[in-house]
């Protein structure tokens, strides 16, 4: 037995022979976890995968629990002779392995000697890494030295976390092994453990060879070789001592033993150093390193900071998909206020900018990653394919937003029941708003207005024609003539310059028999510019429609009573959808601080489209009208559509979401993410009902000229109405997040009063245990067993824990639960 293998972190090292390492890299359920990670990218299925440990095996000593076994800890080192190299994010590692030319002669790529060397090379878990294990050298130093000389030779850059003798390599399948020489099963190399055994066991891994490191500065040189004191080089963050920050922030007390969270406190503390600076895991690593709590549970039980420091990197990205800004904990952000005297917000941003409020850079990436999300559902919703025609990924939301809303004022003959007030039917509503700079590809929106408010556009007509024969002759009438009646006609697409007193009369008259009861059908906008829109409706008789906007999204009732002869004296509800594009300016014009309170940001659907940066669109020669055409029909068929949607899953997954994110917001005590997330589910609905129903258009039938019938969704349906609900919330935190904090924050100081925003529910997560029970929870944060339970509810259905396992107590079978994600809001 020459190395070992870790089946868990509950679990000492075992040895590891020819017949159970094949009977590892053959066994069925790790070949299905590691495809599985490679499809998802969920890493909790590779921290599930066994081990091995290449590089030492361990004495045996006793764990905590008072087992006896052959611990993976540094103090019980026993090295093996064998080198372990890294070789991180290669897209195609089978092409990299074959350059090597390994086993040929003196004329292929590697030297003779290094091929004599080299026992194993296999395709990490990830599928976009290699694995190499080799003899180590004693004349070339130790394992760090060794990797950097087989690193030079193979021509790659080494990864500095593997120069540690308990790293562990999580294990392949056995079609991923591109070489093995057997000897790796018997292969021991007493010399180097002699030299190096001491070393390893006092926790001394840097280089020890200067010429290995010659091309490296002098800083970086003396660190990695641990000949200097670590806190006598200074590290800056924005030129303050970021030691000086750390002490302040563990000013009352550092994290102990006795408190049993070394650990999570180490977790807590890379998640805040990688916000500050800028994911630098090798930086973070090297501060963690530096804290005397850290170096002592490095000499107790050999801890994995350069593991530490990935996982809070991967609970930052997870964060990042679920589009949450990052920032430092209120308690580093207390640190640095303490530290260096001023805020982090006013270090880093000035003091206009707050944590609710999303950046440009943020959200120009989310704008990507939502475009990628869409594009896997265009095999379910092939019309969304056809919408985003001709556009970027990074326009895919804006083109899903366009295309929803003109496609639900098609559907206005619909109805759903939302979950409150479920005796209430509902009407699909549109106030959409695409913000871009001028020349940031808004035109988009007019190709999908030609097509898809056609069938309106086309009803209108003979209304249009019938007022302007009817004004004509109003012209050609003498005084004393018979004046003709003014004919009631349908007109239900208006631009912006239209007078108040003729929108809502031709609303008033927008009325359809469906099904024994009257519906007054939506009205229409769509306009290409919004700056003049809000110019338009500052005089003159089309003054002002922003009472009806706010009215438009609920169908609220409203009503006039003047006395000109030509306005209709009645109460009436308001249908109405429009579409506006425009820049940012027009936006702050519409939605500002003196009229934040109205509610309608909330009720707007605002998309940016990001900048173009100086790329020009793709050379686009050929005439395809396909797509145009495919629109131009589904509009038709959807203007067809009448009947109550059968979408109560639906309603269901926007409610279970929404008690999720309101519950947070309760635990933060966020009044302002507690405002944005009232009217989400709306959008969540609405903009994905038009993309339901053409998903199950076959399960329809005809009664008459209209299409209606029950249909059944499926999580595909919920992935859509999802992905709409998180843009909406996370568009609302970009563009209102501010107002709205500053609203409640103008409200709260005039009221005397001095309450803070505590971003509570992501700061207690990180202080549970890696593994942990609902009473942990309820013991840890001072709560009740019920509310303890709750919030473990809401921990799973996020996905951010798991159920591990099961335990008696008293009787009762109680449930253990583990982490495996960041909580993402």
């Amino acid at each position: 037995m020459s190395f070992c293998y870790q089946k868990n972190f509950s679990n000492p090292t075992l040895p590891v022979d020819e017949a159970q390492f094949y009977a590892l890299v053959r066994a069925g359920k790790w070949n299905e976890n590691i495809d599985k990670f490679r499809e998802t990218g969920d890493a909790s299925l590779k921290r599930k995968l066994p081990a091995f440990i290449f590089q030492a095996t361990f004495d045996a000593t006793t764990s905590k629990a008072g087992k006896t076994g052959a611990w993976r800890k540094q103090a019980a080192t026993l090295l093996t002779g064998l080198v372990v190299m890294d070789i991180d994010h290669v897209e195609d590692p089978k092409g990299v392995f074959d350059k090597w030319g390994l086993g040929t002669d003196e004329h292929g790529f590697i030297n003779k000697d290094a091929a004599r060397r080299i026992l194993l090379v296999y395709i990490t878990p990830s599928g976009k890494g290699l694995k190499v294990v080799f003899k180590a050298d004693a004349a070339v130093g130790n394992l760090i030295d060794n990797q950097h000389r087989m690193a030079e030779i193979l021509g790659v850059e080494v990864d500095e976390s593997c120069k540690d003798a308990s790293r562990m390599s999580f294990i392949c399948k056995e079609s991923d092994i591109l070489y093995i020489d057997k000897e790796l099963f018997t292969y021991e190399n007493k010399e180097f453990a002699e030299k190096y055994n001491a070393e390893y066991r006092a926790g001394h891994s840097g280089v020890t060879q200067t010429d290995t490191v010659a091309h490296q500065d002098g800083q970086q040189a003396a660190e990695q070789s641990g000949d200097v004191d670590n806190h006598e080089v200074e590290i800056k963050w924005r030129d303050y001592d970021i030691q000086c920050i750390i002490d302040k922030r563990y000013s009352a007390k550092l994290p102990c033993a006795a408190d049993s969270n070394r650990h999570n406190e180490s977790l807590k503390l890379a998640s805040d150093l990688l916000v500050l600076f800028d994911g630098d895991r090798k930086l973070v690593q090297r501060i963690l390193e530096r804290q005397s709590w850290v170096q002592e549970i490095i000499e107790e039980r050999d801890e994995n900071v350069a593991q530490t420091v990935a996982s809070a990197a991967e609970r930052m990205a997870d964060r990042e998909k679920k589009y949450l800004t990052q920032c430092p904990s209120k308690a580093m952000q207390e640190a640095i206020s303490q530290a260096c005297g001023q805020t982090w917000k006013q270090i880093t941003q000035g003091e206009t900018t707050d944590t609710a409020t999303i950046g440009e850079e943020e959200i120009e990436q989310w704008l990507w990653d939502w475009g990628e999300k869409i594009e896997a559902l265009f095999p379910y919703y092939p019309a969304l394919q056809d919408a985003c025609k001709g556009l970027k990924r990074n326009q895919y939301p804006a083109a899903l937003i366009v295309s929803g809303a003109l496609m639900m004022t098609l559907m206005t003959r619909c109805t759903y029941r939302f979950y409150h007030r479920p005796s209430k039917l509902r009407r699909l509503n549109a106030s959409a708003l695409i913000i871009g700079d001028p020349a940031s590809g808004k035109s988009f929106a007019t190709r999908l207005y030609e097509f898809l408010a056609a069938p309106i556009v086309a009803a209108d007509k003979a209304g249009k024609d019938t007022i302007n024969r009817y004004r004509e002759e109003m012209k050609t009438k003498g005084a004393n003539k018979e004046k003709p009646k003014k004919p009631k006609v349908v007109v239900r697409v208006h631009p912006s310059r239209t007078s108040n007193a003729q929108f809502i009369q031709d609303m008033v008259n927008a009325v359809e028999n469906v099904d024994g009861t009257d519906m007054q059908l939506h009205m229409l906008t769509f306009d290409t510019e919004l700056d003049n829109t809000l110019s338009v409706q500052k005089g003159g008789s089309w003054i002002d429609k922003q009472n009806l906007e706010l009215k438009a999204f609920h169908n609220e009732e409203d009503g006039q009573a003047y006395s000109n002869m030509d306005s209709i004296m009645q109460d009436f509800n308001v249908t109405w959808n429009y579409v506006y594009t425009g820049t940012p300016i027009a936006l702050k014009k519409k939605v500002n601080e003196q009229n934040f309170g109205s509610g309608l940001a909330t009720r707007l659907t605002c998309i940016p489209l990001p900048s173009t940066h100086f790329e020009m669109m793709d050379l686009d020669e050929e005439v395809d009208e396909d797509s145009d055409n495919r629109l131009l029909e589904w509009a038709k068929k959807l203007d067809k559509t009448k009947g109550e949607l059968s979408i109560k899953r639906i309603v269901r997954t926007m409610y279970d979401w929404t008690a999720r994110r309101m519950a947070d917001a309760k635990d933060n005590e966020s009044k302002a993410d507690e405002m944005l997330l009232k009217r989400c589910a709306y959008h969540g609905i609405n903009y994905s009902a038009p993309f339901i129903v053409m998903r199950h258009w076959g399960d329809l039938h005809q009664e008459g000229d209209y299409w209606c019938g029950e249909f059944e969704t499926d999580e595909i349906d919920d992935q859509l109405a999802e992905l709409i609900v998180n843009i909406q919330f996370a568009c609302q935190r970009h563009y209102f997040g501010s107002l709205a904090e500053k609203y409640f924050d103008d409200k709260l100081r005039d009221a005397s009063t001095n309450r803070r925003h505590h971003q509570r529910t992501i700061e207690e997560y990180n202080r549970l245990a890696e593994e942990f029970t609902i009473d942990d929870v309820a013991n840890n944060f001072h709560i009740n067993i019920n509310a303890a339970r709750m919030r473990v509810k809401r921990l799973l259905k996020d996905g951010a824990v798991e159920k591990c396992g099961e335990y008696t107590e008293n009787g009762t079978c109680k449930h253990r639960y583990r982490k495996k994600a960041v909580l993402v809001f």
